[in-house]
């Protein structure tokens, strides 16, 4: 059986109206000259068609965060660490929702966990080559230290596991985000 191209962008947006106004999505699919499948295609990659196939108006504000909860949960399921996967993401706080809502922190364990036997990133040693490379990072505007350590394959809590003890790294690290603020 072959797979049939994904739906194209304009008549997904305009089965994502049929769908808003309404419209039963056999019906509205038809209407549009759609193969079903080719609707299922497009969904895997596109949020707000899966949102109206849900029976929600993906326009809707408070989707957005719904959209971002889901993206969340579908990194930490392809094995990515909670840190990554907020890089990834970009927008939000994950470790805001978890706090405010412990189904949302309980799925998120969960799909950790079931994550967890396909393997995950192995955790890679703060070399003095990737100290040097954070520390450049960290120089940049703007860049944060999740955003460096991420940058150099490392976690956010190797680096202030490290910043703890080590109290010339401290120092580097504070003279690195100085010289950003200075270069704004």
């Amino acid at each position: 059986m072959t797979v049939p191209a994904p739906l194209p962008g304009r008549l997904a947006d305009r089965l994502i109206t049929a769908l808003r106004h309404g419209r039963a999505l056999d019906e509205a699919a038809a209407g549009l000259g759609v193969d079903l499948r080719a609707v299922w295609v497009r969904a895997r990659t596109d949020t707000r068609l899966a949102v109206a196939l849900a029976g929600r108006d993906p326009d809707a504000l408070d989707e957005r965060g719904h959209a971002l909860r889901a993206d969340y949960l579908r990194l930490l399921a392809l094995g990515l660490p909670p840190s990554r996967a907020e890089l990834i993401l970009g927008t939000g706080d994950p470790g805001a929702w978890r706090g405010d809502d412990p189904a949302f922190a309980a799925a998120c364990d969960a799909v950790s966990a079931a994550s967890a036997p396909y393997g995950s990133l192995k955790p890679m040693r703060l070399t003095p080559e990737r100290v040097a490379r954070f520390l450049e990072e960290l120089r940049t505007p703007g860049t944060t230290v999740l955003a460096a350590a991420a940058a150099v394959g490392v976690s956010d809590a190797a680096i202030y596991q490290r910043r703890t003890r080590d109290g010339e790294f401290a120092k580097a690290m504070d003279a690195a985000r100085a010289e950003a603020k200075q270069a704004m």
